[in-house]
């Protein structure tokens, strides 16, 4: 994922970024081990990652703008979409497929945050698929 300005922001910077967004939605960074230890969740590094890189950026109304990396098919390659914090009726789409059918789960519930339509996501590639992933899985264990 490459940003038009390669200008990348620090990790620290990018972290607060990440805590601002989960704190805006109720959303728990870190696991608790049967220690009783707290660890970051192990996709908050690769949304780091993305943030730091600019290709995923923290708007003002605190939601995530994600542009499409240039790995994904030309008409999709450069493209910003906005991951909206999901409505009661974005987790009521998920219901209409079975519990063995969790991608189309997370797909219907990334098609209601952002208005794109499933089968577009279906185009992406792998790369932009899992950063979206990442962010909907907060939504979906939350």
């Amino acid at each position: 994922m490459e940003n038009e300005n390669k200008t990348e922001i620090s990790e620290e910077l990018a972290m607060k970024d990440l805590e601002r967004w989960a704190e805006e939605n109720d959303i728990d960074l870190y696991v608790t081990t049967k220690d009783g230890d707290k660890l970051l969740d192990a996709t908050a590094p690769k949304l780091i990652k993305a943030i730091q890189r600019g290709s995923l950026v923290l708007n003002d109304e605190c939601e995530f703008e994600y542009t499409i990396s240039k790995k994904s098919p030309q008409g999709f390659a450069g493209e910003k979409i906005v991951l909206r914090t999901p409505t009661s009726a974005a987790y009521m789409a998920m219901d209409s497929f079975k519990e063995q059918q969790s991608v189309h789960k997370t797909l219907a519930l990334l098609s209601a945050m952002t208005g794109k339509d499933v089968s577009w996501f279906a185009k992406l590639s792998n790369i932009d698929y899992k950063i979206l992933n990442f962010i909907t899985s907060f939504f979906i264990a939350g």
